[in-house]
């Protein structure tokens, strides 16, 4: 194990050092107690079968009896003390990960892929927690046991000891070199594991279209991921396999050699026979016991690759923002020579634009044209543009990030609905809001029908909400807007899903419960932009036209979404 990842489990270990403590009494009362079962069994031989003395039978039983109390005490503490402590570090590290999840920046989380995160947080987690239980329950223990059964055995015949001396460099060569050969293909395991879980969450997550097109080239990619974590699955395998075999054959070599050199000192009488079987009993114990032990250090040689991995996530960078608190805007938003480029694409180019409080803004154009990248900057779910954004008179990156978005809310496309109750769903909207208020955002929305379902507000919604359909999850999603009541609220094709009769009556609720509000609206329907103040139409990353709403419908009294979007004029 390397350097970091042992200083990374010892932090982990350092919060349960006294339950850590009671574990590793456990372990010394049972590799003790075992290495008392070996001694005592010389005078088993010895005392009882030799001499048939019944007053030793008698003490002997009862040092039996002792000794099994004590192993018993030893198992329990160790058995149960150790995994409770792996649960207790398992549990904080989920508990770390999910909100550096959270937290994280979401520049840099839409880089990787959501089935490597979920892979990390899951399968690396869960071998991180196999491998920990070893390192208690095998490795500790089994040390102990065997610094025991060596003491016992140099006490018992140092000569004999010399025999299983020699065989000891060919199982470090064994353990040095079937270890590498584990950690090299233990890591191409999890990352193999890592892409199946990708490939798998893509398709579950676009399992309609996928059905639209044709299954074959499903399979051959699921095929060719399958079989190389296959392929890695057996190397693994194989290696640990023959790893095993080899330690047991250098085992064998070592005890026929005792049992040959032993037998000659018990027939010349140099060594008795008690001795002798207390001797070979504890070689067959240490044996046991080593082979326990490589076994536990060849998962430690694979534990660093899944630290590394597991590190990744609880290394995420987490969001900067200023210490400024944001408390609402009280005047205008202003874009000033903004710029935005995303890799090589300039996605903003020169923007300039004041926003009043309280005013209704269309932003209209083409896809691609830059409305929703335009619209993100201010939540700072994008970050990294170049001008300035001003909100009154502070620079927007100099305000703090969770305070910012407490006075924004947020609508789009793509809905956000968790698999859990109606009421749970909108509670994230507002965590103390009473069911009255709930009520009334659901009728604000048009949402109302929940209200009708036999388990009302408790009704369950589904994974990604699958038991509403797409316009029943945006009205669902614009009641958590009524029941937030943000200062600024932005609205990206989020009522796209709706037919026409309910979207007028939802965007008219908008206008009028969010009446001293900034709202901005991008939208494909003209009947939206007719109810705002103001409309600005963008075309490739730049602000094109920018009208007041009397302005625009003077100047395109009979236009059509074709006239808007190629800027054909009256």
């Amino acid at each position: 194990m390397e350097r970091k990842s042992l200083k990374f489990i010892l932090s982990l270990y350092k919060e349960h050092t006294f339950l850590f403590f009671l574990a590793l009494i456990g372990s010394v009362l049972e590799a003790g107690a075992l290495s008392g079962f070996v001694y005592i069994l010389k005078n088993v031989i010895d005392d009882i079968f030799v001499e048939k003395n019944y007053n030793k039978l008698l003490f002997i039983i009862t040092v039996l009896i002792v000794l099994a109390f004590f192993k018993q005490v030893g198992f329990f503490l160790k058995n149960y003390l150790y995994p409770v402590i792996i649960l207790k570090i398992i549990k904080k590290l989920r508990e770390k990960i999910y909100r550096n999840i959270l937290n994280a920046e979401i520049g840099y989380i839409n880089q990787l892929s959501v089935g490597e995160i979920v892979s990390r947080a899951t399968n690396d987690i869960e071998r991180f927690s196999v491998i920990l239980s070893s390192l208690g329950t095998n490795v500790i223990t089994e040390s102990l046991t065997i610094i025991g059964i060596i003491g016992l055995l140099i006490y018992t015949d140092w000569k004999l000891f010399l025999i299983f001396v020699v065989v000891i460099p060919f199982l470090a060569l064994v353990l040095n070199y079937f270890g590498e050969k584990r950690k090299k293909y233990g890591k191409l395991v999890q990352e193999s594991l890592g892409d199946f879980t990708s490939h798998l969450n893509q398709v579950l997550t676009g399992l309609e279209t996928v059905k639209l097109f044709k299954k074959d080239i499903f399979i051959r990619f699921f095929n060719r991921l399958n079989e190389k974590l296959f392929k890695r699955e057996v190397k693994s395998r194989f290696y640990e396999t023959v790893y095993l075999s080899s330690v047991e054959i250098i085992a064998y070599i070592g005890v026929v050699g005792i049992i040959s050199y032993g037998g000659y000192r018990v027939i010349k009488g140099d060594l008795t026979t008690g001795q002798f079987f207390s001797f070979l009993g504890g070689i067959l114990v240490l044996v046991n016991s080593m082979q326990i032990l490589q076994r536990g250090l060849v998962n430690l040689k694979s534990i660093t690759p899944i630290i590394e991995r597991i590190q990744l996530l609880l290394n995420l960078p987490k969001e900067k923002g200023g210490d400024k608190v944001f408390n609402g805007l009280n005047r205008e938003i202003v874009y000033k020579n903004v710029n935005l480029k995303i890799g090589e694409r300039n996605i903003l180019k020169d923007i300039n634009l004041n926003i009043k409080k309280g005013e209704k803004l269309a932003i209209i154009g083409l896809s691609g044209a830059g409305k929703s990248s335009l619209v993100k900057l201010l939540p700072r779910l994008i970050k990294d543009y170049e001008g300035n954004i001003y909100l009154d008179d502070t620079e927007l990156k100099e305000f703090d990030i969770n305070s910012l978005r407490e006075k924004f809310g947020m609508l789009s496309q793509d809905i956000f609905i968790f698999n859990d109750t109606v009421r749970n769903n909108l509670l994230i909207a507002k965590p103390d809001a009473t069911d009255d208020e709930i009520i009334s955002a659901l009728k604000k929305a048009k949402a109302d029908f929940i209200l009708r379902l036999p388990d009302g507000l408790d009704t369950l919604l589904g994974e990604r909400g699958s038991n509403l359909s797409g316009g029943e999850r945006q009205r669902l999603a614009m009641a958590r807007l009524f029941l937030k009541n943000p200062d600024i609220l932005i609205i990206d094709e989020g009522t796209s899903a709706l037919d026409v009769e309910t979207e007028d009556k939802v965007v008219n609720e908008i206008v009028n419960s969010f009446k001293d509000k900034t709202v901005l609206m991008i939208t494909h329907r003209l009947a939206i932009v007719d109810v705002m103040d103001r409309v600005i139409i963008m075309e490739n990353g730049k602000i094109t036209e920018d009208y007041k709403i009397e302005d625009f419908k003077r100047k395109n009294k009979n236009f059509t979404s074709l006239k808007i979007f190629t800027h054909n004029k009256d």
